[in-house]
């Protein structure tokens, strides 16, 4: 079955390989993602994120621009296998001649510095969607965990800050290039911001059901249903802190069975239309039932075991993303 990951930082993972001196072949690695994984896993299309940690780096663009570099490199390389997508026409282009779809993105929204200038030219570079936000407050709105923070458990949700006057600027442009915007790692406060005043679809390239796991990472069953109300898309995430609910953070788990949990809340308040797959992969840690990308059928039959239709399975594993990026792009 063909899949369609909205989300990982694999990019981010080659960059530091390559800092540390040990440069890493994306043909064959040992990472969650590289070539021959994705197609032995029968990938459509995966999404590469231009990943900066604002709270480690000296220059956020500086990092966004060499992730960017490496993953031009990689699509120069493979031309044969993989290829980059820029419009819908591209995703059936690359699907008729048997080649992976590449989607550039970016996740911290700071790596552009409060510039609608640098935005645009990110859009230019390919970059199709972008988190407002990472872990960190930035010039365009609050995040949802606060990284310099002690850590709290269940994390709890910051509901008072949202959206700068910058990025509502941001919120409006990205629009106007049809530039997705990704409100994964974004306050609450922050996503009602986009509710009030988006007029287009968003996603959360990789967020959860907050009902399951308590993580202020995923998303309310409010918030789930104000999403499908606007045709947005959800991408289930595979890490251990949003999909589990142990009292401990250390014992939560990553299993098959629990994504499909989350998936089946998804449906349950606001349908199987809206679910998606944002594996994170690259990204996160811990115990991985699916430790990489080979390993999606283990997440098919354990969806068919929630009761989901073959339909509906190959609606979360590419076609709901496939429908959603052909009308937005």
């Amino acid at each position: 079955m063909k899949v369609w990951d909205l989300h990982c930082d694999t990019l981010s993972e080659l960059r530091h390989a390559r800092q540390a001196g040990r440069p890493l072949s994306f043909a064959r690695n040992g990472l969650h993602i590289d070539l021959a994984k994705l197609e032995a896993g029968d990938y459509m299309l995966q999404c590469f994120a231009a990943f900066v940690n604002l709270g480690a780096e000296d220059d956020p663009l500086v990092t966004a621009l060499e992730e960017i570099d490496i993953f031009k490199e990689l699509m120069a390389a493979y031309p044969d296998r993989i290829a980059p997508v820029y419009t819908a026409a591209d995703i059936r282009r690359n699907a008729d001649a048997g080649r992976i779809s590449a989607m550039l993105t970016v996740e911290e929204g700071g790596c552009c510095k409060g510039s609608l200038g640098v935005l645009r030219r990110l859009y230019e570079l390919g970059v199709r969607m972008m988190t407002l936000t990472w872990n960190y407050d930035n010039q365009l709105a609050a995040s949802n965990v606060k990284e310099k923070g002690p850590f709290l458990w269940p994390c709890p949700p910051d509901t008072l800050h949202g959206l700068t006057g910058t990025g509502l600027a941001f919120l409006a442009e990205m629009e106007r290039l049809h530039m997705i915007v990704d409100v994964s790692h974004l306050s609450d406060k922050g996503f009602w911001d986009v509710v009030q005043h988006s007029t287009r679809p968003f996603a959360a390239s990789h967020s959860n059901c907050r009902a399951l796991a308590p993580h202020c990472r995923n998303l309310t069953d409010e918030m789930i249903r104000a999403m499908a109300r606007r045709g947005c898309i959800a991408g289930l995430n595979y890490c251990t802190a949003f999909l589990d609910d142990q009292p401990d953070p250390a014992a939560c788990r990553s299993t098959a069975a629990l994504i499909a949990k989350h998936a089946a809340h998804f449906r349950q308040v606001g349908g199987a239309e809206m679910i998606a797959l944002g594996s994170d992969f690259d990204g996160i840690g811990g115990p991985l039932e699916m430790d990489d990308c080979s390993k999606l059928p283990l997440l098919a039959d354990a969806l068919r075991a929630e009761g989901f239709s073959e339909d509906q399975v190959e609606g979360i594993f590419w076609r709901n993303a496939r429908r959603f990026f052909e009308e937005n792009l």
